[in-house]
């Protein structure tokens, strides 16, 4: 898929003659949450069931022209409150999506970590960004900017993996992966470089369905021309459709930045538990929700058709 308009537009068609997913929105004290829920609900994706104070989410709906005809609401007071009822609502099979609206990560996601939750699968967890950079022909995947702070070598198999699925959602047969360091060579000193190598290794054998090189620094990863005029040749090389950090820091800076300084556009979700997980920033505008929903309605409706393709936690 080259934009969003193509993503939006591929989740309509895979939701045709389907009920809508379920999205229970966590804290939807939240326009810009309610903004992107109500054009989700629009296109037939989903329906909403709205956790959080009811009047303070009924006056947002007042003062914005939003008709609460079309959701269920779940009067909720405290954060972590509303998260604990968001997880249930999943556990209980009355919701297939979950969604982070006006409250902190760490708050959201800590009763989705509990082993009584209910939403874990034995797989790995990991954060996924999807990207749409003006000047580039396609959509760009970056991985983890908003969950491990820190994968050791194991926990970065399972993040390749979830991105990887995640390409194959967007029509990519064969994504390009990028093992993101400082510089294309190894040094011993920079772990992520010596990581990057010998994950590219280990993919040789256990990822059949993508091409994964590194270490690449971030110039030669998506731009044919530095790669070019650096020498560096391989399957990667300023193609690169999968951007994979060695950090959180360098995870969420990079998404940010594209974000912010280059005006991309963007999604993000959660992969790997038993239910899709929209995990956008609180600043983010409904477009951005919007894609995420989209987004995650794709990937609920894969593992539902297939089960997780996707690597076991060891």
């Amino acid at each position: 898929m080259r934009d969003f308009e193509q993503l939006v537009g591929q989740a309509v068609k895979a939701a045709g003659g389907s009920p809508p997913k379920r999205v229970a929105v966590c804290a939807a004290e939240d326009e810009s949450s309610l903004g992107a829920l109500q054009a989700a609900i629009r296109l037939g994706l989903v329906t909403g069931l709205l956790i959080g104070e009811e009047y303070k989410i009924r006056d947002i709906m007042g003062r914005t022209g939003i008709s609460p005809e079309h959701f269920v609401f779940h009067d909720v007071a405290g954060d972590e409150a509303k998260a604990a009822k968001a997880v249930e609502l999943v556990k209980a099979g009355k919701a297939d999506i979950l969604m982070k609206g006006m409250l902190p990560t760490s708050t959201f996601l800590h009763p989705i970590f509990r082993h009584d939750s209910g939403l874990s699968t034995g797989f790995f967890i990991s954060h996924i960004g999807v990207l749409q950079v003006e000047g580039y022909d396609r959509l760009i995947l970056q991985t983890d900017g908003g969950l491990n702070i820190k994968p050791d070598f194991e926990m970065k198999k399972g993040i390749i993996k979830n991105a990887v699925f995640v390409a194959h959602l967007l029509g990519v047969d064969k994504p390009r992966v990028a093992l993101l360091s400082a510089s294309e060579k190894v040094h011993p000193k920079i772990q992520s470089s010596v990581d990057a190598r010998d994950l590219a290794l280990w993919a040789k054998d256990d990822v059949k369905d993508a091409f994964v090189e590194g270490p690449l620094s971030l110039d030669i990863a998506i731009s044919p021309e530095a790669a070019r005029m650096k020498g560096v040749t391989g399957n990667v090389a300023g193609m690169a459709d999968i951007l994979v950090a060695d950090s959180i820091e360098v995870g969420n800076v990079v998404y940010k930045a594209l974000r912010h300084f280059a005006g991309a556009k963007g999604a993000g979700i959660v992969v790997g538990a038993a239910c899709p997980i929209v995990l956008t920033s609180r600043s983010d505008p409904p477009e951005e929700k919007l894609n995420s929903l989209a987004l995650a309605t794709l990937y609920a409706a894969r593992i539902g058709e297939a089960g997780y393709q996707i690597i076991k936690k060891a």
